[in-house]
């Protein structure tokens, strides 16, 4: 999968304090519940993502490799929502995270890994993209700051 152009719009998602997101959290909770979808899996306290081949700051030339890793939580196709379990998204110039609970858009600059891919390649823009990881359930719910991972790649 490949992307030929990048929005460098600077939005960054992680506005608000920490009650805020609490509160916007349990908001999206209950309203996937009332709608009848199972409530959003707890995270593994050991789970976490990464990025296995790019460093923060790293310099790359465009197309490039982006692998992604996950230890303690198991990447899966999307689709069945289970404790554990779930699929990679990446973010392009989006922020450091999608608040948890929040079903993560389907467009240029928020890349769908739902066949359980762990490895992409990428095709930017020259300049600084802000690159992240962000783990989901089954039903493309992001899991939150826990499961995710922010880095800048300087493309030539």
């Amino acid at each position: 999968m490949g992307l030929a152009a990048c929005n460098n719009s600077g939005k960054n998602n992680n506005s608000g304090t920490s009650a805020d997101n609490s509160q916007m959290e349990e908001m999206n909770q209950n309203n996937a519940e009332s709608q009848g979808e199972k409530a959003l899996p707890p995270v593994p306290a050991d789970a976490k993502v990464f990025f296995k081949n790019l460093k923060d700051g790293q310099t790359v030339s465009s197309p490039f490799k982006v692998e992604m890793g996950a230890e303690g939580i198991t990447v899966e196709p999307s689709g069945e929502i289970k404790e554990g379990f779930g699929h990679h998204h990446i973010l392009i110039d989006e922020g450091d995270s999608m608040p948890s609970g929040e079903v993560i858009p389907d467009d240029d600059t928020h890349l769908h890994f739902g066949k359980g891919q762990t490895e992409t390649e990428l095709d930017l823009s020259p300049g600084d993209h802000k690159l992240t990881l962000q783990f989901a359930d089954g039903i493309h719910r992001s899991y939150g700051s826990q499961l995710a991972q922010s880095i800048t790649v300087h493309v030539e």
